[in-house]
């Protein structure tokens, strides 16, 4: 069962990059962005998803999906144990994105306190 959910999410990524890659400047293109780091995230490719994330974050700034790019970044590099780098990526959601959701805004804070970040 889990050969065939990695297998599921191999496939989506790869299904993702391509509408990227052919709609670069549709509206929901930086959405789409946001869910191959996702997939490298849950498969413990932190790297891979740290530079999604980034991506997301730099190419797509005014995307829906800007402040969880910033703090899935945040959480790929705590998970390197590349933690002060990751608080100031937690610390970016409040900066940058203040319109963001209570929810994700809720999220963010636990996750700086799992951190230990001031």
């Amino acid at each position: 069962m889990l050969e065939l959910l990695e297998n599921c999410t191999d496939v989506a990524e790869k299904a993702l990059r391509m509408v990227i890659s052919e709609n670069p400047d549709h509206q929901l293109t930086g959405n789409a962005n946001y869910w191959p780091g996702e997939t490298y995230y849950v498969r413990g490719d932190y790297k891979n998803a740290a530079i999604t994330f980034a991506q997301g974050v730099k190419n797509y700034p005014q995307s829906g999906k800007a402040p969880d790019n910033m703090m899935k970044l945040g959480m790929a590099l705590a998970a390197m144990d590349q933690v002060p780098d990751a608080c100031t990526a937690f610390a970016e959601v409040g900066k940058r994105y203040p319109q963001a959701s209570d929810t994700l805004k809720d999220r963010v804070v636990k996750e700086q306190r799992r951190n230990g970040c001031k």
